[in-house]
């Protein structure tokens, strides 16, 4: 049986305007990010699904509940953003300055080696491994897909979760500047790979 998922990333957040690192903080959505929400709901507005999925944090959650209305929503803690661990709530740049090892995790802008941080193996303080979020999040969506009954699936999640399942799912180079908020992208699942179908802007400028 064909699906279609629907995988949409949250509003807008004072973290995102920031450049704060979120992961698994539970920011919430600001009042810009409210309205993109209900603005991709009225985009999507046409669309009857079948159910609707969605990160356990807020700022996912209270998207999803804008595009489900009083449709219920699943909420599945594996659709959650990259833990950074004690990265998170901070601004982090990259640096190539062996001044900046070992990293000093006590300012709100934190300079961390560049090669460190893309090391896929590396395990940032009670966090988890590059490795370790690309597998939780190739998991969750096979699940899904697997054992979802539904044909028209959305998918309320995070820019990283996003840009990992188009990664490893479709042909598409990574999109270098990332997903916008509250945008939205359709892979169709034949039961045994994943299209990418109706090709957004926003990811077409990133091929």
């Amino acid at each position: 049986m064909k699906k279609i998922l629907y995988i949409f990333r949250h509003g807008e957040t004072d973290a995102n305007i920031q450049k704060r690192m979120q992961g698994w903080l539970d920011v919430p959505l600001n009042a810009n990010g409210v309205a993109q929400a209900q603005a991709l709901a009225q985009k999507l507005s046409g669309i009857k699904f079948d159910v609707v999925y969605s990160s356990s944090l807020s700022r996912a959650l209270d998207t999803a509940r804008a595009v489900a209305g009083d449709q219920q929503i699943i909420q599945n803690g594996d659709l959650r953003e990259w833990n950074m661990g004690d990265f998170c709530g901070h601004i982090v740049k990259l640096t190539d300055s062996p001044a900046d090892t070992p990293i000093d995790m006590s300012g709100d802008v934190i300079y961390a080696p560049f090669a460190l941080l893309s090391n896929d193996d590396y395990v940032p303080p009670n966090g988890e491994s590059y490795n370790m979020f690309i597998a939780r999040v190739r998991n969750a969506i096979l699940d899904i897909v697997k054992n979802s009954d539904g044909k028209t699936i959305a998918i309320a999640t995070h820019t990283g979760v996003a840009k990992n399942i188009i990664k490893q799912f479709t042909d598409i180079k990574w999109p270098r500047g990332g997903m916008p908020n509250a945008e939205y992208f359709k892979l169709e699942y034949d039961g045994e790979k994943f299209t990418l179908i109706d090709m957004p802007d926003w990811l077409s400028q990133a091929v």
